[in-house]
Formats: C-alpha cells, sequence, structure tokens
C-alpha cells in the first residue's frame, strides 16, 4: 500500500472552496470535499480495463480508519475479480427482495420466486381456458400436496430430494389397492 497521506486534523481543517477538492490517501482513497462542505469517500480502482469510482461514505460518519478499512476491502474485491459495485448492487437487490417478501409473507402471499410462488404463475397461465372444475381441482391439489412442504423454498434452490418425498406422500395416498379392481391383479 501506498504511504497514507491524510491525517484526522487535516481532514477536520479541509475548507471548502469554489470547486470540488481531492484530499488523496494514496491507493485510489482520496476525500472529496464539495463547495457546500460535505466531505465524501471516494476510492478509484480499475477493473476489466475501466476505471471506476466507489462512494466509501462520507466524513465524519465514516472515519478515516474506517475509509482505509473499507478501500482494502474493495481493493481485495478487485483483485480477485470482482467488482466492488456490481457488488454492492447485487447486495442491494438481494435486501430488496427479502423486504418485498417480508411485505408478501406479512399479507398472506407467497414469497417471490419460491415454488408456490411459481406455481400460482404458472396455473394462472395454463388454466385460463380451463373448466372451474378443473381448476379447482388442481389448485387444490397443488394446495394439499405440494405447497405446505415445498412451497416456501425459493425455486432455484429446491433439488431432486426435495421433491421425492412430496411426490412419495402423493404416491402412497393414491394408492389404489389391486384388489378393487374386480378381483383381478392389474398388469
Amino acid at each position: 500500500m501506498a504511504k497514507e497521506l491524510l491525517t484526522d486534523a487535516a481532514i477536520r481543517n479541509a475548507k471548502a472552496q469554489d470547486k470540488d477538492i481531492r484530499l488523496s490517501d494514496g491507493s485510489g482513497l482520496y476525500l472529496l470535499v464539495k463547495p457546500n462542505g460535505a466531505k465524501w469517500w471516494r476510492f478509484d480502482y480499475s477493473i476489466n480495463n475501466k476505471r471506476k469510482t466507489l462512494s466509501v461514505g462520507v466524513y465524519p460518519a465514516v472515519s478515516l480508519l474506517d475509509a482505509r478499512r473499507k478501500a482494502t476491502e474493495a481493493r481485495a474485491t478487485v483483485a480477485n475479480g470482482t467488482d466492488p459495485s456490481d457488488l454492492r448492487k447485487s447486495k442491494k437487490v438481494e435486501l430488496q427482495l427479502q423486504i418485498e417478501n417480508q411485505k408478501r409473507i406479512e399479507a398472506g402471499k407467497p414469497a417471490l420466486d419460491s415454488f408456490e410462488h411459481i406455481a400460482l404463475e404458472w396455473f394462472d397461465k395454463m388454466m385460463a381456458n380451463k373448466t372451474e372444475n378443473y381448476k379447482t381441482r388442481v389448485l387444490a391439489a397443488l394446495k394439499r400436496d405440494t405447497f405446505p412442504w415445498i412451497g416456501a423454498y425459493p425455486i432455484d434452490d429446491i433439488k431432486a430430494t426435495d421433491l421425492l418425498p412430496v411426490l412419495q406422500r402423493i404416491e402412497k395416498r393414491n394408492a389404489i389397492p389391486r384388489q378393487l379392481h374386480g378381483g383381478a391383479a392389474l398388469r
């Protein structure tokens, strides 16, 4: 790492001017002092031959030590071939999905991208031109046979080993003894 150039005293004493001022701490980390007096931490990096800038926080909420730690983490992420900006965006999307799913569950709806959500979308699409009696039976079967067991699972996480017990329960319940078919064994 390059020599660290900033001190807490230098940051506190930095005064706003007519234009943005950059106070470098080395290795891509700098404090951007805006004309309105706001002090923003920034980290410049390159990934895939493109120069990018990552916001690290606002001073004094993010101290010099915290800004250096965040820049070091971002530098390690870049060294692993991952764009820290993309990583931050994906975490934000994941958090928004969790919040939306919590709201849906509290409202009695299935979580987005859960088996139940996808199955109900399939149901709406495939049952549009079916009779009411048939739709009622199919929906009842889904609610009885699958939703209690795998309905809340994220669709991407469902494996064959998750489906097998569900299918075995259905098979066991619907098994018809051979003797009920006129005494003749089914072949």
